[in-house]
C-alpha cells in the first residue's frame, strides 16, 4: 500500500506540472513542441507533428537497435538540443546512460522535474552545449543533433562556434545521428548546391573526424520543407557512399 501511495503521489506531480502547462504553453501555437513519451503529457498540444516525429523516432531506433541492441543498459547517449526530452527520455526508457543540453529556462525545468519523479540515469544541462564542458569530456556511443545545428550556427553568423561543438562531439562519440536541411526554415543553412544532400555530406566530411555517412531517411515536421537524418560514423558498414558515387554528376 505505501509503495501505491508513493507513486500516485509522483504521478500527480506530473500531471500538476502537465496542468501548469495548459494553462501557461511554453511554444506559441501549442502547448509544447513535440511529445513527451509519458502518459501523464499525453494531453498537450504540439508545434511540430507528432506522426512525424514517431517516424523519425522509428529510424533512429531502429538504427541504435542494430548497432547496439533493444537494451541499451551500459550505452551512454548525448543529446544535443533536447527541447522537451523526446529523444532523450526513449533512450533512458531503453536503458541507456543520457546527458542532455537544452537552453530553454522552462524546457529545463520541465525535464528535470520529470528526470526526478521518473527516477531517469539522465544528466540535464541547462546551457548551450560548449567544447570545454565536462560533458564533452566523456566518450560517447551515440550523439544526436537533430535539426539544431543550423540553431547553433544562428544561421550562419555564429557558424565556427558550431563547427567547433561538432568536431569535438565528432572527437567524443562512436556514432553521430545528424539532421539538417538547407535554404529554409528560420535560423536556415545556405547551399548554392542544387544537391543538398551532397552539400550535407561534403560539410560532414570537412568538419567532423567521421568518415562514413549513411542516409537514414528524411524527416519532415512540417508540410512545406523536409530535412536529412544522416549516421555518421567511422564504420565502414553504415555508408552510401556507393550511392552518391553514381548520383555525384545528376542535378536536381
Amino acid at each position: 500500500m505505501a509503495n501505491y501511495k508513493g507513486n500516485d503521489i509522483k504521478m500527480n506531480k506530473l500531471e500538476k506540472l502537465a496542468a501548469e502547462i495548459k494553462s501557461n504553453p511554453i511554444e506559441a501555437k501549442a502547448h509544447i513542441y513535440h511529445p513527451i513519451p509519458f502518459k501523464e503529457f499525453a494531453d498537450l498540444t504540439l508545434s511540430s507533428s507528432e506522426k512525424a516525429v514517431r517516424n523519425k523516432w522509428s529510424k533512429i531506433e531502429e538504427i541504435a537497435n542494430e548497432l547496439f541492441g533493444a537494451d541499451m543498459k551500459g550505452k551512454k547517449v548525448l543529446d544535443i538540443g533536447a527541447n522537451a526530452g523526446f529523444y532523450t527520455f526513449s533512450f533512458s526508457k531503453k536503458g541507456a546512460q543520457v546527458s542532455a543540453f537544452e537552453p530553454h529556462p522552462r524546457y529545463k525545468d520541465l525535464g528535470l522535474e520529470i528526470i526526478k519523479e521518473k527516477k531517469l540515469d539522465v544528466r540535464w544541462e541547462n546551457k548551450p552545449v560548449q567544447v570545454s564542458h565536462p560533458y564533452l569530456k566523456d566518450r560517447y556511443d551515440l550523439t544526436l543533433m537533430l535539426s539544431v545545428y543550423q540553431w547553433m550556427a544562428e544561421g550562419g553568423k555564429e557558424i565556427e562556434y558550431a563547427e567547433s561543438c561538432i568536431k569535438k562531439i565528432s572527437e567524443q562519440s562512436d556514432y553521430l545521428i545528424f539532421e539538417l536541411g538547407f535554404n529554409k526554415g528560420k535560423s536556415h543553412l545556405k547551399t548554392n548546391s542544387r544537391n543538398h544532400y551532397r552539400a550535407l555530406i561534403e560539410m560532414l566530411t570537412e568538419k567532423t573526424d567521421y568518415t562514413h555517412f549513411k542516409l537514414l531517411g528524411k524527416t519532415r515536421l512540417w508540410r512545406t520543407y523536409s530535412r536529412y537524418l544522416v549516421l555518421c560514423s567511422k564504420n565502414p558498414n553504415y555508408t552510401d557512399e556507393g550511392i552518391r558515387k553514381m548520383i555525384r554528376n545528376l542535378k536536381f
